[in-house]
């Protein structure tokens, strides 16, 4: 079935703002946890498999979570253990769950860790992280300060190892996949970079962005590069080493907020983000990938085209594709833990859209044309 067929759609008929992708599942399936944050009715973490064959969205369960959740990540090396975050009219609280098979008829959410902000000293929680680089650390940025938690399968809890003072205002974190010890935050219009091994910045760039700074990623394919949001509708790319000067800015997208923004984990030529203004945009970042697209050959063989005299043309960077399936404020997307070429968006009146990358573009970046 051709790339560009019709999105995968899902109600959850309570409101949500959270979306991960759930590793594993059946070969041709994507799946994906959505969590909702109802005020006066019992919420949950609803489980929900795309088809990339037919387009068909199964919804597999909805796991029972009384509290809104504000926040969700699913392991990306167990599917089994999911964090949350619950605050709103619930006493805000970091939980860590435990669920069995997804796919049987009754599967169950065990909470096996729940951390109270007065217990923990957090200030409303902004991103739970699981740590690439030291099994069963999770880092937690608040608005204020990073903390260090380790999970250990004997105890089943959570105890705090590291706690950073970053400031106020903290609205995102990510953990450097090259470097461990390292993690970026962004705060006001300020983007920086924490040694946590010597509890010090290690870089920081000031006015990263005309108005304040909503996300922060890692280019998984090249150290150093991280990816900003804000509230002028920019997405703006960095090499922490010169923040003197932005390396790319990518407009026109978005009308509004840039609440979140994800490198494909595959081809770091593309980039997924999603705004208060309810649009969902892919962007292709030619300039900054460790690979750019359009070699226009199999295997890349830019070489020989240029020593044929056939040297490819590279596509400009920019938006590819505005994706409108959603009529609210989407403050959640992700990537497809399964593939490069899907990915999800839930907006705050509870939809989930599933899409896939355009295939003129899929193919580009498989070396299919030009």
């Amino acid at each position: 079935m051709s790339q560009n067929a019709r999105a995968g759609v899902y109600f959850c008929r309570q409101p949500a703002r959270c979306v991960a992708p759930v590793p594993g599942g059946d070969t041709g399936w994507h799946r994906f946890a959505v969590g909702t944050l109802a005020l006066k009715e019992p919420n949950g973490i609803h489980i929900v498999d795309f088809s990339e064959d037919t387009s068909e969205v199964v919804c597999k369960c909805v796991l029972p979570h009384e509290d809104e959740v504000w926040m969700l990540n699913v392991s990306p090396a167990d599917a089994g253990n999911i964090l949350t975050y619950t605050s709103g009219q619930a006493k805000p609280a970091l939980r860590l769950w435990r669920t069995n098979d997804q796919d049987t008829q009754e599967p169950t959410l065990q909470l096996m860790s729940s951390l109270a902000e007065d217990d923990t000293q957090l200030m409303a929680v902004k991103s739970m992280l699981w740590d690439p680089h030291h099994e069963g650390n999770i880092v937690v940025a608040d608005t204020e300060a990073i903390h260090v938690f380790q999970a250990t399968a004997s105890s089943n809890r959570l105890s705090r190892q590291l706690m950073l003072q970053v400031g106020q205002r903290c609205s995102g974190a990510c953990i450097d996949p090259h470097h461990p010890q390292q993690v970026s935050t962004v705060d006001d219009t300020h983007l920086k970079t924490w040694d946590l091994r010597a509890s010090r910045t290690a870089f920081q760039r000031d006015n990263a962005h005309l108005f304040g700074v909503r996300d922060v990623d890692y280019n998984p394919n090249v150290p150093y590069q991280v990816l900003t949001t804000g509230e002028d509708a920019a997405l703006r790319f960095w090499d922490l080493r010169h923040l003197q000067r932005c390396l790319r800015t990518l407009t026109t997208g978005h009308h509004h907020w840039v609440m979140r923004a994800k490198f494909n984990g595959h081809h770091d030529q593309l980039v997924l983000s999603c705004g208060t203004d309810s649009f969902v945009c892919l962007w292709r970042a030619t300039s900054v990938a460790s690979a750019p697209l359009g070699t226009g050959f199999r295997g890349g063989n830019e070489s020989a085209a240029s020593a044929s005299g056939n040297a490819p043309t590279r596509p400009p960077d920019g938006l590819v594709k505005r994706f409108e399936e959603h009529e609210d404020a989407c403050y959640g997307c992700c990537w497809s833990a399964a593939d490069a070429w899907v990915f999800a968006s839930v907006s705050y009146d509870g939809k989930l859209a599933i899409n896939r990358v355009p295939s003129e573009e899929k193919y580009r970046i498989l070396g299919f044309g030009s």
